[in-house]
């Protein structure tokens, strides 16, 4: 579906991403991992045409990615960021329907991701932090987009909700670039992991092969299952 072809960013003199080929395989999950600062969220911003490349080319199912009309663009990707971007002021009815282009009605799509239809006229400040995340995820599927990009979204969650939030993930039939910190999130969620390190990949394969990587970024993030 997503082809990167050696792909670099530059923010005046400094190199934020070099050399990136990445191919983002249709239907699977595919999760970025890399410490703060390794470029999993500019990558993403890359795709989403919110930053241009420096170099290199992106094609979107076969298409170049410079030839695609931005907005065209970002109607067929759904994005939940890790601060969720809930608009304050709209109900979790009106975020979700803003952007409703899809076959099952604003209820029916909420009552998939678990979210009771009661809770559709409160605002952002009226719900959990778990009924926020599930807004945001509605809100990213209202326009049954093909590709769902989520960074970071389950952070700041604690464990059991954030087991709760995997699960619905994993039932998402979709193409799915997940961004984490967390090694056992990535392998519960990944069909390919790739790690960034000062913005190159240093890894990129299924979960089953990275004991086999001699990458210290890889090794250090092994080391934490054992913690």
């Amino acid at each position: 579906m997503i082809l990167l072809n050696q792909v670099a960013f530059n923010r005046g003199t400094a190199s934020i991403l070099a050399g990136i080929t990445l191919e983002v395989p249709p239907n699977q999950r595919t999760v970025l991992l890399g410490r703060s600062g390794s470029g999993k969220s500019t990558l993403l911003r890359l795709i989403n045409r919110l930053l241009q490349t420096s170099s290199g080319s992106i094609t979107f199912n076969q298409k170049p990615l410079a030839e695609i009309d931005p907005l065209t663009l970002r109607r067929s990707i759904g994005f939940v960021s890790q601060n969720l971007g809930l608009f304050p002021h709209w109900t979790a009815r009106q975020q979700i329907t803003r952007f409703h282009h899809h076959k099952d009605s604003v209820e029916s799509l909420a009552a998939s991701i678990g979210l009771d239809s009661t809770l559709l006229d409160r605002y952002p400040h009226q719900l959990s932090g778990g009924q926020q995340q599930r807004v945001a995820i509605a809100r990213a599927l209202a326009s049954n987009p093909p590709l769902l990009m989520l960074d970071e979204p389950f952070s700041a969650l604690d464990p059991i909700l954030r087991r709760e939030m995997q699960d619905l993930i994993l039932a998402l039939d979709k193409t799915i670039i997940f961004v984490t910190h967390d090694l056992r999130e990535a392998m519960r969620l990944g069909h390919k992991l790739v790690f960034l390190r000062d913005g190159k990949i240093v890894f990129s394969g299924p979960p089953h092969e990275l004991q086999s990587s001699n990458d210290t970024e890889v090794q250090a993030y092994l080391r934490t299952l054992n913690q």
